[in-house]
């Protein structure tokens, strides 16, 4: 596993939990060092977490978080100044725990640290931006199912991509986390030296793109969420694909699920475990 010198985490809300319990089976027991990692999204928390040995603690936050919230909407909050989805207060405050001091520094001396953000194009405002490029991500997931969509950069969506590892403080590294995770309405619009950011997704959900010059340094794993038909998986020299062997038992954003939540962890240490015995025969 040392030969793998990239991974990347693909996007996908909760299930982005089945990441983790994959990870944290296979690297121990494999010896996975990679030199740079990306995520987009969820992905990107999730590549945090783990490279700064803080994903049991995220892991734990996020369900404690879940467990006491009783609704993914409050239609109530509509009429005030609240919310009425409870989900960017939940995340955020989850991933700025969890990237406490000792996660800092263990992020910032160690792999690279890569995270993919969308802007719109200059043609559309910032809500309008937001509807156009969330809707056609998800009819392309839905229609055709590509592993990596591409209506989001024919309409002009440009990537951000930058580097934990030049963060300063976990506060940062939050930041360039929820703007990669922008999805309204569940998020609220964000903007990165004064432009519109929207989760990195919109232009592709498994971002390979952030990574495109390590493709010739050794081999590329690449973690997906969703379940995918084995014929529209790209066949790329160097670079293995592994999906969970179920679809994770949570939904993207639904966050009044702890148990959805660890079940998706526990599916992931399983597939982890299984991924073992088939790469050692």
């Amino acid at each position: 596993m040392k030969e793998f010198k990239t991974v990347v985490f693909s996007g996908g809300g909760c299930r982005c939990l089945w990441q983790v319990g994959f990870y944290n089976t296979v690297s121990p027991e494999l010896g996975l060092k990679p030199d740079v990692v990306a995520g987009v999204s969820a992905g990107a928390a999730m590549a945090a977490m783990i490279i700064g040995g803080a994903s049991q603690t995220g892991l734990r936050l996020i369900k404690e978080a879940t467990a006491v919230n009783r609704s993914n909407f409050y239609l109530s909050n509509i009429f005030s100044r609240k919310p009425a989805f409870p989900h960017y207060a939940i995340y955020r405050n989850a991933v700025l725990n969890t990237l406490d001091e000792n996660a800092v520094k263990k992020i910032r001396s160690g792999p690279e640290v890569r995270v993919m953000f969308a802007h719109p194009p200059s043609y559309l405002g910032a809500r309008s931006g937001a509807i156009a490029g969330l809707l056609g991500y998800t009819l392309e997931k839905h229609i055709k199912r590509p592993v990596h969509p591409a209506a989001g950069a024919k309409l002009g969506y440009r990537a951000t991509i930058v580097k934990l590892n030049e963060c300063s403080t976990g506060e940062e590294m939050t930041d360039m986390i929820m703007y990669s995770s922008c999805t309204p309405p569940f998020l609220p619009v964000l903007k990165y030296k004064g432009s519109v950011t929207l989760d990195g997704g919109v232009i592709d959900n498994v971002p390979v793109r952030a990574v495109n010059d390590m493709n010739d340094k050794g081999k590329m794993l690449v973690l997906l969420t969703r379940l995918y038909d084995s014929k529209s998986i790209p066949r790329v020299k160097g670079r293995l694909y592994v999906q969970p062997s179920s679809i994770p038992p949570v939904s993207k954003w639904d966050y009044t699920n702890p148990a959805g939540l660890q079940a998706a962890y526990d599916l992931g240490r399983a597939d982890g475990e299984r991924f073992i015995k088939d790469y050692r025969n």
